[in-house]
């Protein structure tokens, strides 16, 4: 008995290490990208593109993600400390307010999409609806929407008594057990990852289309405004699909298990197999924050124009940085 419980100890200790450390990495390197994405998108090179309001809104509800979900969830998840378990009210709004934003987030990547394949249409009232009052609307829509399609966690979520890592009888925030709780994860699951990601790819396909279309429509002697557009098409289509593809790898492991969790909980398990399936929860739900902290760092090593803005950005603030560029600039001249 003596060597089961040293088990279970040392896979709780290595759940709790886990959710420290990957929400840790999260958030520092996520709050450095995310302050850099704020900045850059609202240069004024950048913030009259519609696409880049679609991102400036993305991101600062990934910064509500860095700056309170993580935070919450190390103190929850690593030191077992959740108020939400012990008042309903607290349970109620903290799992809400942790699913909605985040949801918000993705479909808001999606309409950047969308604009993109509106903004590569060679038919001219397409082109139209690529516009900031279009991406406002979309936006607003979007945040109203979303929070609606959530309520019924505010109604469905309670307090019950489950099982702590251990195997102990304790009172756990969740949906309410049986078809609710299986709805409520198959439902995140839908709205969090797979709809706006195969919507993304759709769109992300029809825009393609539209490039090769506006190539073969368009003439050869374009100016090289034309050539830069695409460009800056095909590079913000390359982002948008790399960065949705993130937020799947990210996401759907956590979905999947704790769907699995849900049907298999009127199974008997032992504290061993509570304690693996809390590390596998656990561990999945903290990489699930990387699709909200790995933004600047994909536009940065895909996206040339983000790119130049962030370095004008750190040779303006930091003169080493600019005195070190000149020198290069200098040294690449007289060769």
């Amino acid at each position: 008995m003596s060597s089961i419980n040293t088990t279970i100890d040392q896979i709780n200790a290595a759940s709790a290490g886990m959710v420290v450390f990957l929400s840790v990495i999260n958030f520092v390197p996520g709050l450095i990208g995310v302050v850099f994405n704020l900045i850059v998108f609202t240069r004024p090179t950048l913030r009259q593109e519609p696409c880049s309001l679609y991102f400036f809104a993305s991101t600062c509800l990934d910064l509500y993600v860095i700056l309170v979900i993580i935070p919450v969830r190390i103190v929850s998840n690593g030191y077992n400390l959740d108020w939400a378990n012990y008042n309903i009210a607290v349970c109620k709004l903290e799992f809400y307010g942790f699913h909605v934003p985040r949801s918000i987030s993705c479909w808001i990547v999606l309409m950047a999409c969308i604009d993109r394949y509106l903004h590569s249409s060679i038919n001219i009232r397409f082109r139209r609806f690529s516009s900031l009052k279009t991406a406002r609307i979309a936006i607003g829509i979007i945040t109203i929407l979303m929070p609606l399609l959530y309520i019924h966690m505010v109604i469905f979520f309670t307090i019950y008594n489950g099982r702590d890592p251990y195997g102990n009888v304790i009172p756990v925030c969740n949906g309410q057990k049986g078809f609710y709780q299986a709805f409520m994860i198959l439902w995140h699951m839908f709205m969090y990852s797979i709809c706006p990601t195969f919507l993304t790819l759709l769109f992300g396909c029809l825009t393609v289309r539209n490039i090769h279309q506006g190539r073969q429509v368009v003439p050869v002697v374009v100016g090289e405004n034309n050539r830069s557009a695409r460009r800056s098409n095909s590079q913000l289509l390359r982002i948008l699909i790399i960065q949705v593809i993130i937020i799947v790898i990210a996401t759907l492991p956590y979905s999947l298990v704790r769907f699995y969790i849900s049907i298999t909980s009127n199974i008997v398990k032992d504290g061993v197999q509570i304690a693996k399936e809390n590390l596998a929860l656990q561990t999945f739900n903290s990489t699930t924050y990387f699709a909200h902290s790995s933004g600047f760092y994909l536009y940065t090593l895909l996206g040339s124009v983000f790119r130049k803005e962030v370095v004008k950005i750190i040779t303006r603030h930091f003169p080493h940085f600019r005195r070190r560029r000149n020198q290069v600039s200098i040294a690449n001249q007289n060769n």
